[in-house]
C-alpha cells in the first residue's frame, strides 16, 4: 500500500522516514518539516496516489479545519469527501468524530484513531511525564528532588508521572477516586489524596501536575492554591484549570498539550509507525 501524510508536526518527519525506512512509498501533502520530492502541492494528485491516509493529532481543533496545517485552511469535510471519491481504504488520525467514523465505515474505509488505542496512550504517557518533568526543571528555582508534588488523576499518565517523580526523590500525593486506585497508589510508596479532599490540600504544594482533561482546577480550588506553586497542565484543550481566573492571581500555571510530538518526537513517530504497520499488515 502507497502511504500519504497530510499536514502533522514533527514527529510526522520520523514516521515518514521510518515508513520509507521500511520499504514503503510514502507522499506528503502540507507538512513543513518534510522536504523531498514526494511532496505534492495539489491535493487531489496527492490522493490519486495514496491507499492510506494519515492525518495529523488531532485531526481538528475546532471541527471545522484539519489541524496542524501550515499557511492554508482545509475544511474536514472537503477531505471526507476526498477519501470516499478517492476510494482511500484506510484512514488514521487522532480524535476523529463518531459521526465522521459512521460515515466511512458506509463507504468500507478501515478507521484507526490514535486517541483510542490504549497501547499508543500507554506508550505516549512515558514522553508526555518526561516532557512534563522537563518543563518543571526549565520553568521552576528550585529542584523536584525533595519537592513537594500532586499528580492530579492516576490515569495511564498519571501513572508513569508519578512513578518517574517518585524515582526522583520528589514526595509525591496522587489524587484517587476508586478504592482500588487507592490500593495502587499505595503499593507503589505514593501518598493517596482523597480527590473531594482537595480544598484541605492543595495549597501545600510546589508543584501541581493535571492530567485530568476536565477543568478540574475551578475557581474556588485556585484561589487556595500557593502563588509560588507551578502548575503543569498536560490535559487536551481546553485544559484543566481557568486560564483567565489564574492569571487574575498570579499563578504560574503552564499548558503542556501533545508533549510526545514536541519532547520526544523521534519516539512518538516510532510509536506511530509500529501501529500503523501492524495494522496494514492485519488487513
Amino acid at each position: 500500500m502507497t502511504l500519504g501524510i497530510l499536514g502533522g508536526d514533527l514527529r510526522y518527519k520520523f514516521l515518514y522516514n521510518m515508513l520509507l525506512d521500511e520499504g514503503y512509498t510514502v507522499y506528503i501533502y502540507n507538512n513543513k518539516y518534510i522536504s523531498n520530492t514526494n511532496n505534492i502541492n495539489n491535493l487531489d494528485i496527492f490522493f490519486e496516489n495514496i491507499d492510506v491516509l494519515v492525518v495529523p493529532i488531532p485531526f481538528t481543533k475546532n471541527n471545522l479545519d484539519v489541524f496542524s496545517i501550515e499557511n492554508e485552511t482545509i475544511d474536514i469535510n472537503l477531505i471526507i469527501e476526498k477519501i470516499i471519491n478517492f476510494n482511500i481504504k484506510v484512514f488514521f488520525g487522532g480524535a476523529i468524530s463518531e459521526n465522521i467514523i459512521t460515515k466511512l465505515k458506509n463507504y468500507n474505509v478501515k478507521i484507526f484513531d490514535f486517541f483510542l488505542d490504549d497501547s499508543i496512550a500507554i506508550l505516549n504517557a512515558i514522553p508526555t511525564a518526561e516532557g512534563a518533568i522537563q518543563t518543571a526543571m526549565e520553568k521552576s528555582l528550585r529542584t523536584l528532588f525533595d519537592s513537594k508534588c500532586l499528580v492530579l488523576g492516576y490515569g495511564r499518565c498519571g501513572k508513569v508521572l508519578s512513578s518517574m517523580l517518585n524515582g526522583i526523590g520528589a514526595n509525591v500525593d496522587v489524587t484517587y477516586r476508586k478504592d482500588e486506585d487507592f490500593a495502587y497508589i499505595k503499593s507503589y510508596s505514593l501518598n493517596p489524596i482523597n480527590i473531594s479532599n482537595l480544598n484541605n490540600v492543595i495549597g501545600s504544594y510546589n508543584f501541581i501536575f493535571n492530567t485530568i482533561p476536565c477543568k478540574i482546577l475551578s475557581e474556588p480550588l485556585l484561589k487556595l492554591i500557593n502563588k509560588d506553586t507551578l502548575i503543569i497542565d498536560l490535559a487536551s484543550a481546553p485544559g484543566g484549570l481557568d486560564y483567565n481566573f489564574a492569571r487574575e492571581l498570579n499563578l504560574c500555571a503552564i499548558s503542556c498539550p501533545n508533549l510526545p510530538g514536541r519532547v520526544a518526537p523521534y519516539t512518538a513517530g516510532e510509536i506511530l509507525k509500529n501501529k500503523i504497520l501492524n495494522e496494514i499488515k492485519s488487513l
